[in-house]
């Protein structure tokens, strides 16, 4: 079931499609059935084989939960049909819960996350590949938006937080993209105020006490290429000018020297800032800020798209050991039940540090994860949360990760 919203950012078009889905996303034997789509009529979930959601787990009753759409809490609900292990959400052994984006559920030792999946009108949806993984929608359209601005002269400006994998879009984009040069991947915030004109546009032979030869500097490198610039909110004023001229001539121009370089060359900046407010606060050239946004990509955080951390994991795995190691259910969901702060990233470092914990054994139990993360999963053990009733659904839920407030705002509005 899908409905129209307002249309998103990046120039995809005035209207989006939301849909509403519970994914599985990790199971004892890795054997995952595809995603269902809430509507109007009731969705049971178990063994039964006339259930909406089969799930073939010994530890999952043949009746084992059902969601169905409740109008009081404008809310899609999953409550328990009475089964011998329980229902749990987010943690919690529930009776009744909220679905909303990003909620945990666990049934048996199979665990499903509640999806928003928003389809931009006129967006591409692009399947997995080695640099950027998740089979998520969020994912699947920043892939979309890749293979779009492959072909295209267009500068463009990746947003997104720490560890996403801003500079992985860049570098997949520099691949699709066919040019023949290289691709220059430069921290901005490493550039040293007192060389800053010199490092990215060249210098000529004296102009510094230590230039003793002319260099091309990053544009010169990255001629018939592309300029990658990390964290372009950290440049410094003198730099953002001389920038702004680079792209609004097509060339730049070395320290010392009275000849312009012609500068072929694809431009990709990245931040984790706001450019848009350190433009309105006078921190960003608005001029620079306009040419540098002629696409606008946004990388989601990994909270925003839970379906995919499993397998992510996974492929960790695979890497560390071939895929010898497996994850138990407990860390599984521990994995699952953190928000990630440094995304993608972090992931990664925790799954290397469990695999060295876990040295011996054959599977990632949630003790060998970091504590901020395996921790967790513990502290709900033996809590319960029997039955909430309709008109109590956000008062008795709002331990659940803080997302019981959204609930009037994620129903079918």
């Amino acid at each position: 079931m899908g409905e129209p919203l307002p249309g998103m950012s990046s120039g995809l078009g005035d209207a989006a499609l939301r849909v509403r889905q519970l994914v599985a996303v990790f199971a004892p034997d890795r054997q995952l059935p595809g995603p269902i789509t809430l509507g109007d009529s009731p969705l049971l979930i178990g063994r039964e084989p006339s259930a909406a959601l089969v799930l073939e787990d010994v530890d999952v009753s043949r009746r084992h939960a059902e969601v169905r759409y409740d109008g009081i809490a404008d809310a899609w609900v999953i409550r328990d049909c009475g089964s011998r292990n329980g229902l749990w959400v987010d943690g919690v052994r529930v009776g009744r819960a909220p679905l909303v984006h990003g909620t945990v559920v666990k049934v048996g030792r199979t665990l499903l996350v509640a999806v928003d999946a928003l389809v931009a009108a006129g967006r591409q949806l692009r399947s997995e590949t080695q640099a950027l993984r998740g089979h998520s929608v969020a994912m699947q359209q920043v892939r979309g938006e890749i293979a779009t601005l492959a072909s295209q002269r267009i500068p463009l400006l990746v947003l997104g937080e720490t560890g996403v994998g801003k500079e992985l879009v860049a570098r997949d984009l520099h691949e699709r993209s066919g040019r023949s040069g290289p691709f220059v991947p430069v921290s901005c915030a490493s550039i040293p105020s007192g060389l800053s004109d010199g490092e990215p546009f060249g210098q000529t032979v004296g102009v510094f006490t230590s230039a003793v030869a002319s260099r091309q500097g990053l544009f010169g490198q990255a001629r018939g290429g592309t300029l990658f610039l990390d964290e372009i909110g950290e440049l410094s004023a003198a730099v953002q000018s001389k920038l702004l001229r680079a792209l609004a001539m097509g060339e730049v121009h070395p320290v010392r020297s009275a000849q312009p370089a012609q500068g072929d060359v694809q431009v990709i900046a990245a931040t984790h800032r706001d450019l848009a407010e350190d433009v309105a606060s006078g921190g960003f050239r608005a001029d620079l800020y306009s040419r540098l946004a002629g696409w606008v990509l946004r990388v989601p955080p990994l909270r925003e798209r839970r379906e995919d951390i499993i397998d992510l994991a996974h492929a960790v795995l695979e890497r560390w050991r071939g895929g010898k190691l497996a994850l138990s259910v407990s860390a599984a969901e521990a994995l699952l039940l953190h928000d990630w702060p440094f995304n993608v990233r972090e992931l990664e470092h925790a799954i290397e540090t469990a695999a060295v914990r876990a040295e011996g054994d054959a599977i990632i139990r949630c003790h060998y994860l970091p504590p901020s993360i395996g921790d967790r999963a513990r502290p709900h053990q033996g809590l319960q949360l029997r039955d909430v009733r309709s008109g109590e659904l956000a008062k008795g839920t709002e331990s659940l990760r803080g997302k019981v407030p959204e609930v009037a705002g994620r129903g079918r509005r």
